[in-house]
């Protein structure tokens, strides 16, 4: 896929490999003749401007606890708390290739950071950063943003940093201009706004203090503009509490009353999600640049082996038996990386074909995965034609004979049958356990989820337990959002790397228990949905969560918090767009409070 895509774009090895990775470990990675480690991967892919975060990836449990370390790091960095973060620090150098100079790259940075957060002198983060910048883009960045040299994320929030300390600490010459080349790079090379996100609204922000500083109002305005629409369509959180103080001040310059109220609101309601979440809330710019807002899936390989030999009732004897020894199956499933060849063969022997992860397909063209993207995006805001016209697009560029792509061209059938009144639930929850099964069979024992699911798969259980809830059976919706989320708890991947799943979890899990007068147990789910929002980075969905938490409240005989949280759910969803809530949100405020949203 990587070596499609390169070649589509036009880019030639060097452009990608240079200061990443040697040109001939390249070309055996493009021949799948080597792997690499997750995060040169992704730096890779990111210098294409394209994001991991569509493929659902396997990893070992080693490669899982860096990732895991490098989300702690981001949060010591946002509390101020150099101790903790030099401890992590410390514990994640064990898990990565020293050798590789994108880590070289991260632990220099992170050195800088841990100074920062300490001192908070900009001078020195300034240094530690250039230090950490050379490691793959030795020389001035100034110049490799002007003669438009590939960029990795990593990169670019390292450069984002350097120009953030420049212009605290007076050193703007210049700083203007190669910002706005750096805007129009990340616009124009990273055509995947689900990677652009990451880092565009930072270089907005960052250039509209530089033109209101300069006393250019309406440029700082449209640049406000143009990071905050970045984030609306991605569903971004971070960082919209900046851009919205940004726009506030713009607003007040330039004497626009009406915008400043509206703005205002929007920036209530952030602090309040962040409030009812119970996280503190306080702008650090520097951590904001260095915060990852990755929104993927990850399985353990480990974790997986061990599910699916328990769920099939295997000794670990009966499934080793001419694969490997029963010590080396015991240690797999205790953390140890697999041979790649006998964990295909182990999961082979236990009716798992695939031996590549992906979500909702399997398919070489990256652009299939942009496609699947806009599928569900048009279906979720109720564009059936849209929705419609890209699934068979989608159809008839995959490769029908694998299992996967099957299960995910059937749901979308299924689901656009539903829609339109020519498909009953009960039938339809028939095929799509069908279609389950094509991945996840039944083995025979009371477990029905007895391994964390792949995103297609999650996605066929959600839509079966909201057409049981459609069909009244309320309690069997119920157990299976139960054993969901149990099952995502039991593995040691948290919910952070179950992004997608978990946005429509804890909104209709919490709905369904408000629904059946499950009301603590609705407040206890509707709280830990408001903090999957917030580590995830996705603000669009909040709004759902904060409207179930009003109906919750509202049962308990609290009209102040039910009131509140459907008026501040009510604003993050019109911050965001979300036409299709909307207007369910004002009618519903009318009626209860006799009060009209604006």
């Amino acid at each position: 896929m990587l070596c499609k895509e390169r070649e589509k774009m036009g880019e030639i090895q060097k452009n990608i490999a240079d200061g990443i990775i040697d040109m001939t470990e390249l070309c055996r990675v493009e021949c799948g003749e080597q792997e690499i480690d997750y995060f040169t991967l992704q730096a890779l892919f990111e210098r294409l401007g394209k994001s991991l975060d569509k493929l659902e990836l396997a990893v070992s449990v080693s490669e899982y606890e860096s990732i895991s370390y490098r989300a702690g790091i981001e949060h010591s960095i946002e509390e101020w708390d150099s101790n903790t973060l030099m401890k992590l620090m410390d514990s994640y150098g064990k898990y990565n290739d020293k050798k590789r100079p994108i880590h070289k790259q991260y632990m220099t940075a992170m050195n800088a950071m841990e100074k920062y957060v300490r001192e908070k002198d900009y001078a020195s983060c300034l240094h530690g950063m250039e230090q950490a910048l050379a490691w793959t883009l030795p020389g001035d960045w100034r110049q490799k943003v002007q003669i438009k040299q590939c960029l990795c994320n990593q990169e670019i929030r390292i450069i984002l940093v350097i120009a953030y300390c420049q212009w605290k600490l007076g050193n703007t010459d210049g700083l203007t201009v190669h910002l706005e080349q750096l805007g129009w790079y990340i616009l124009q090379h990273y055509t995947d706004t689900e990677e652009q996100v990451k880092v565009y609204p930072h270089c907005a922000w960052l250039l509209g203090q530089l033109y209101l500083e300069q006393g250019r109002v309406e440029e700082a305005y449209a640049m406000c503009r143009r990071g905050k629409e970045s984030l609306i369509e991605n569903g971004s959180l971070s960082p919209m509490w900046e851009m919205l103080k940004l726009e506030e001040t713009c607003f007040g310059k330039l004497g626009r009353q009406a915008e400043l109220t509206r703005c205002r609101k929007y920036q209530e309601a952030v602090a309040f999600l962040y409030e009812a979440a119970g996280v503190h809330l306080e702008s650090n710019m520097v951590a904001v640049f260095m915060k990852s807002s990755f929104q993927g899936e990850f399985i353990i390989t480990n974790e997986l082996v061990r599910d699916l030999r328990e769920a099939r009732g295997l000794s670990q004897e009966e499934l080793s038996a001419d694969i490997c020894t029963q010590e080396t199956l015991s240690r797999i499933e205790k953390g140890r990386t697999p041979n790649k060849k006998k964990l295909y063969q182990l999961l082979k022997r236990m009716g798992m074909e695939r031996e590549s992860y992906y979500g909702f397909i399997e398919a070489a063209d990256y652009e299939l995965y942009e496609k699947v993207r806009q599928y569900n995006q048009c279906f979720s805001k109720g564009r059936q034609d849209e929705a419609t016209k890209l699934l068979g697009e989608i159809e008839k560029e995959l490769d029908m004979t694998r299992p996967v792509n099957r299960q995910f061209i059937g749901k979308g059938h299924i689901l656009e049958q539903v829609t339109q009144g020519r498909l009953p639930y009960e039938q339809a929850n028939q095929q799509l356990l069908e279609l389950l099964h094509l991945t996840m069979p039944s083995v025979g024992s009371d477990k029905r989820i007895y391994r964390v699911p792949f995103r297609i798969e999650y996605t066929i259980w959600n839509y079966i337990a909201v057409n049981l809830r459609r069909n009244g059976r309320i309690e069997e919706a119920l157990q299976i959002y139960e054993e969901l989320i149990q099952c995502y708890k039991r593995s040691r991947v948290v919910m952070r790397y179950h992004a997608v799943p978990g946005l429509t979890l804890y909104i209709n899990y919490a709905g369904f228990l408000e629904e059946h007068d499950e009301l603590e147990r609705a407040k206890e789910i509707g709280v830990e949905g408001l903090h999957h929002s917030l580590e995830c980075c996705r603000g669009d969905t909040a709004g759902d969560i904060l409207a179930n938490l009003s109906l919750v409240y509202g049962k308990q005989g609290l009209p102040d918090s039910e009131e509140k949280y459907l008026r501040y759910g009510y604003s993050l969803i019109r911050l965001y767009d979300r036409e299709d809530m909307t207007d369910v949100l004002k009618k519903a405020y009318k009626e209860k409070f006799r009060k009209v949203l604006d």
